[in-house]
């Protein structure tokens, strides 16, 4: 299938039309343009092609040079614009999760004998490593990011800090741990602010996923995980007085 007619369908996803698409296709394949020169290259109408660019303007897909004349029209980055597509449905679903837990526990309450799953509103798992695990990877997301771990070191394996150093490239991660572990993450990008106290009673991982606050029981681990915003704000006030009494990691 070709580039266009992939892009075809990915235009009808995202309210673009065919010309909408043309026109951007020809700036990235030709550089900078005249209107003329768009029309004439993706075979778009003269009448409409001021329309086309326009928009893609208004949307940031497209730059214009109006110190010239007639002025030039630039394609912006495919990869700059997938991130913005990449946000704006990030954006939309978190907006959205609200009306899906309302919902769900209209269902839950209307199909009783049917449902076997809890709400995530609010769930406790008690359970080994994996589970915890799983757990902490579904709070991250891919948003700011607030980590708070005791002596806990099993925690902070390799796939968890990788995933906190590919958070960090584009948002805000704040991580405080107890002494005994800064050697395990002094090496971390000093993009990431980390800040050290002596004691921690439990974890906890806040991110645009959820929260999940930790306290290790034995050989096992007590998880408590929510999306309910009034949870995440109380996990965020906490870690917030426990952040600004702890010492600043000197690097």
């Amino acid at each position: 299938m070709s580039i266009e007619k992939r892009l075809q369908e990915l235009a009808r996803f995202i309210g673009l039309t065919s010309y909408d698409i043309k026109a951007y296709i020809a700036l990235v394949e030709n550089g900078p343009l005249t209107a003329r020169d768009v029309a004439m290259k993706a075979n778009i109408p003269s009448s409409k092609v001021y329309s086309v660019l326009h928009k893609l303007y208004r949307l940031g897909y497209v730059e214009i040079d109006d110190k010239k004349r007639p002025e030039l029209f630039y394609a912006v980055s495919p990869t700059d614009i997938f991130n913005k597509l990449i946000q704006r449905f990030s954006d939309y679903v978190n907006s959205v999760k609200p009306l899906i837990d309302s919902l769900q526990l209209m269902y839950e309450s209307a199909y009783k004998g049917r449902v076997t799953a809890q709400s995530e509103l609010l769930y406790v798992v008690r359970g080994g490593l994996d589970s915890t695990k799983e757990l902490i990877m579904k709070s991250m997301g891919y948003g700011s990011l607030d980590v708070a771990t005791p002596p806990y070191m099993e925690l902070l394996d390799h796939r968890v800090l990788s995933m906190v150093e590919d958070i960090s490239r584009n948002n805000e991660v704040r991580l405080l741990v107890s002494r005994d572990i800064i050697n395990h993450v002094k090496d971390l990008p000093p993009r990431i602010h980390i800040r050290v106290r002596d004691k921690l009673f439990g974890g906890g991982f806040i991110g645009v996923g959820g929260v999940v606050l930790i306290i290790k029981h034995g050989v096992d681990y007590i998880s408590l995980f929510s999306r309910q915003d009034y949870i995440i704000d109380i996990a965020k006030t906490y870690f917030n007085n426990l952040w600004n009494d702890a010492e600043i990691f000197q690097r």
